[in-house]
């Protein structure tokens, strides 16, 4: 799972969406990410709700979901307590 403040690309793996066994929404507006492989664009077409706990920290993104193979990547501006 990727999820940057940033950017307006938040992702979640295929495989962590399949192991969680998460329901998926399609994409209303499907779209291509280039910057998130090397061997080109990624093609967006479903979405996904993710809810998570760090601690005392608990939030939920809507994440497009992606065949990336990527660890918990946690933005820097993130505070944790």
């Amino acid at each position: 799972m990727i999820i940057n403040e940033d950017s307006c690309a938040n992702v979640a793996s295929i495989a962590l969406v399949r192991k969680l066994n998460l329901s998926t929404v399609k994409h209303h507006k499907p779209y291509r990410l280039s910057w998130l492989n090397e061997c080109g664009e990624v093609k967006m077409t479903k979405k996904v709700l993710i809810l998570f706990l760090i601690g005392r920290y608990s939030n939920e993104e809507l994440c497009n979901m992606v065949l990336i193979h990527a660890s918990l990547i946690i933005e820097s501006s993130l505070a944790i307590r």
